[in-house]
């Protein structure tokens, strides 16, 4: 059977994508760019590809049929049904898991970067003729040796992946992407505010990007610090 690995750019998957080479696994990676992951992100999947390793890029097609609309962009999808990602993860089955599954050949292995600090979260299952494998538990390779294989192999170690409007976020993350990016901030900020203002206008709940119901105005201090080098920047999303 044909051998996969779902390629995120992080830490533990190009670690696991060195680890494949290293044993001489014959196998494809696959990245999804459903537009929604950190700048960082694309920018070092771009340099992990330059350095001579072959990666699938596959953009989603999410079709709705009431509407005849096709998206491949996580954010415009969301902005258009006015809608946030949610602790659910919808937006990682249909932005990411569809599309894969949908470009792979059955039967496969499939093999995830999940590291041996993490053994909690593997289980071995098949689901579809998808074998799920995890090479760096098999391995005994937690995240300090992610790191360790990377650095070794002569390689930048990637930036955390992950979406920058993610409702996992910690409040240090929103805090990092307000000053760091301060656009993608703003875009997260009033996508948060028409899901509430679409809410309201139905009668359910407003729902916040953040489980704690808390919004991103609440979170971020933009108030002017006594020492202007902390402030954050001004945005100029324009939205």
């Amino acid at each position: 059977m044909k051998n996969y690995l779902s390629f995120g750019g992080g830490v533990n998957s190009v670690a696991l994508y060195l680890l494949m080479e290293k044993l001489e696994i014959d196998f494809e990676a696959v990245f999804i760019d459903h537009g929604g992951d950190y700048p960082e992100t694309y920018e070092y999947v771009d340099y992990f590809i330059k350095t001579g390793r072959t990666v699938t890029v596959l953009k989603p097609e999410m079709y709705i049929k009431k509407t005849d609309e096709l998206f491949n962009d996580l954010f415009k999808y969301c902005w258009t049904r006015e809608m946030v990602p949610s602790m659910s993860r919808w937006c990682t089955g249909r932005f990411k898991v569809r599309p894969v599954n949908r470009y792979i050949e059955k039967p496969c292995f499939m093999h995830l970067g999940i590291d041996a600090g993490e053994i909690k979260r593997a289980k071995m299952n098949t689901v579809k003729g998808i074998e799920s494998r995890w090479l760096l538990i098999e391995h005994e390779i937690d995240r300090q040796g992610c790191k360790d294989l990377i650095a070794k192999s002569g390689l930048k170690i990637p930036p955390k992946s992950g979406c920058w409007f993610c409702p996992f976020q910690r409040i240090s993350q929103w805090k990092q992407l307000r000053m760091n990016h301060p656009d993608l901030f703003c875009k997260a900020q009033q996508l948060e505010k028409r899901n509430m203002a679409a809410r309201v206008r139905i009668g359910e709940k407003p729902l916040t990007l953040r489980s704690d119901g808390r919004t991103l105005d609440k979170i971020i201090n933009t108030q002017p610090n006594l020492w202007p080098e902390i402030d954050y920047p001004p945005c100029q999303c324009e939205l």
